[in-house]
């Protein structure tokens, strides 16, 4: 499965990431940049007055992949 991780720093100087599950594979930096500055923007992501996503750091995509070692499961027809 290919993952969007969003990495922000927050109004407190910590890195948060934000992972989106079903993102599109086709986004450019730019596209993600202008989201990225739309979310901090909207300063809606507030946890004891601290904006958790505040500043865009980076965007990545992450693959996980799954390595079968074995599989008993019945094959479905």
């Amino acid at each position: 499965m290919r993952k969007l991780e969003l990495v922000f720093k927050s109004s407190d100087d910590k890195l948060k990431t934000m992972v989106i599950n079903y993102a599109s594979d086709t986004l450019t930096a730019d596209d993600l940049k202008a989201r990225m500055e739309q979310i901090a923007a909207l300063n809606m992501f507030q946890k004891d007055g601290v904006n958790l996503y505040s500043t865009p750091v980076a965007a990545q995509y992450r693959d996980t992949q799954i390595q079968s070692l074995f599989d008993n499961r019945e094959k479905q027809k």
